[in-house]
């Protein structure tokens, strides 16, 4: 026989007699496909979708009027969506702790119940009920296709309790470090501040009730901000959840993005409300008028830079017909000339600040407003690499003192709180203006109401997905029976079925459509 043919068989056959005692299952695993991963993986993707602009996109801040676009009209044409994005998020979450689970690592387990309050309370926000207790829970053994809407006012509820028992499980881990953490590089105390400020924005998001679940809003609040040992929360910029893109290198979505150039330009809102008070951050969000590109212009000059006034039409025409002639600012070429992005902050030490100080003027706090006002500024100044003596220039200004009606007050904390939300933060800008009718647009916008979708009037939901309506008909039939006008985009949810006496008493966008 041929040494080489001999040799091929005795190797050969020892594989043969081996691979029968596999069983048919172990035979038919994909080795290509882990049945297994390490949580800490999971965490990192989470950590990457949530606190980056990717999923969120550009859109949210031209629904709030932060910049506008040269075409597709309808900025207040919410009609269906779905919801797919969000729920994909939840179910990472389960498969993160089933494999804390499989590891006995808890840690991994009180992460995922922020990721998963995150994502729900978002969707929650944006469509009223949605799934909670049933969400993304089903398998692919035993696959659930109808889960249950619940109520609006039992998922914040829920929400609340599960955010509240993470932080008090997690501080038994308060000097460990976490694998797959890109936030707080695995820094447990940092997550539970990141947690408690998350209660505190839910917390705000209710201020037209008066009670959730029989508890009253204000005493929940002060609840957590008056036990700071208990719960601690942020103490300084540096505690905020920012996303850095340099560890991520040639993954930038909107790297060399055309729309940047050809399309977006900021609005006229945020370029006078900056101009006009001398707030150094407009050229860290926009460049000078097109019209001085190469003429060695001074980017310090304010009057440098100019804006267009957002026009939410109900056509794809052009929104913009004043986009033709230059005189107007694109977006930062931060967000699009550089391979690496700029970092992001959606959320953090800067909007803490400006809920404690909204929660002090309602009475929730013994706390001075003014005080958490003038932190957030700075911070939100920091954030962006003002220099301190602009800072201080920018808190001297008439208009930016904390001065006037409380009604007055509020529409200054929330027009920073809208400005530090510029190009991060996801949605926040948008339901800001939804639930306290700021900033006012009517001082510095004008428009032809006959001329806008929607008739001037803000939308305060999307429509359910179509593919619910059509597979999970019952569960969201009762769902839109506890909508005011039932599945319509100015259909009001639980949240916004109420009354806030420091609501802006003009807004516009306007508020309600009957």
């Amino acid at each position: 026989m041929n040494m080489k043919r001999f040799l091929s068989i005795f190797f050969v056959l020892p594989l043969v007699f081996v691979s029968c005692d596999l069983t048919m299952d172990e035979v038919s695993q994909d080795v290509n496909k882990p049945t297994q991963v390490h949580p800490k993986t999971i965490l990192t993707q989470l950590c990457i979708t949530t606190f980056g602009i990717e999923y969120y996109g550009v859109q949210p801040y031209r629904l709030a009027w932060q910049w506008d676009q040269r075409g597709g009209g309808g900025h207040f044409n919410f009609q269906r969506r779905n919801f797919i994005s969000e729920y994909r998020r939840v179910t990472w979450c389960y498969d993160m702790i089933r494999e804390a689970e499989r590891l006995n690592d808890p840690r991994y387990i009180h992460l995922a119940a922020y990721f998963r309050a995150s994502w729900i309370f978002d969707t929650t926000r944006l469509f009223g009920d949605v799934p909670y207790t049933e969400a993304a829970q089903g398998r692919f053994d035993d696959p659930n296709f109808s889960p249950k809407y619940d109520p609006q006012e039992e998922i914040v509820a829920g929400l609340l309790r599960e955010l509240a028992a993470a932080n008090e499980a997690l501080g038994d881990y308060d000097n460990t470090k976490i694998d797959g953490d890109v936030i707080f590089g695995g820094d447990i105390r940092k997550w539970r501040q990141l947690i408690n400020l998350y209660r505190l924005r839910i917390l705000i998001n209710c201020s037209m009730k008066q009670t959730i679940a029989g508890e009253r809003v204000g005493e929940l609040f002060a609840g957590i901000v008056g036990d700071p040992e208990g719960n601690p929360i942020m103490g300084a910029l540096s505690d905020s959840a920012i996303r850095d893109e340099k560890g991520n290198m040639e993954n930038y979505k909107y790297y060399n993005d055309n729309n940047f150039v050809s399309s977006y330009r900021v609005s006229k809102f945020v370029v006078d409300w900056m101009r006009e008070r001398g707030d150094m951050r407009l050229p860290k969000l926009a460049e000078m008028m097109i019209k001085l590109d190469g003429k060695n212009a001074d980017p310090t000059d304010l009057a440098n830079y100019k804006g267009v006034i957002p026009n939410p039409g109900a056509t794809g025409d052009n929104n913009n017909t004043d986009m033709e002639d230059g005189s107007q600012s694109r977006l930062k070429s931060k967000w699009y000339l550089e391979p690496v992005g700029p970092s992001a902050m959606n959320i953090g030490y800067p909007e803490q600040e400006f809920i404690l100080a909204e929660a002090a003027l309602r009475g929730w706090t013994d706390d001075d407003p003014e005080t958490h006002y003038l932190n957030g500024i700075r911070a939100a100044h920091e954030f962006l690499g003002v220099s301190s003596a602009d800072t201080r220039a920018y808190l001297g200004h008439e208009k930016v003192q904390f001065k006037g009606s409380d009604t007055e007050k509020l529409g200054k904390i929330i027009t920073e709180k809208y400005l530090n939300f510029f190009m991060q933060g996801g949605n926040e800008a948008y339901f800001e203006l939804r639930r306290t009718g700021y900033p006012d647009f009517s001082a510095y916008l004008t428009h032809n109401t006959d001329q806008i979708y929607n008739d001037g009037y803000l939308p305060l939901r999307y429509r359910y997905p179509q593919s619910e309506i059509d597979n999970n008909n019952a569960q969201v039939s009762e769902a839109i029976k506890r909508l005011d006008k039932g599945d319509d985009r100015n259909s009001r949810m639980w949240l916004l079925q109420g009354s806030d006496p420091l609501f802006n008493p003009a807004p516009f966008p306007f508020r309600y459509k009957n």
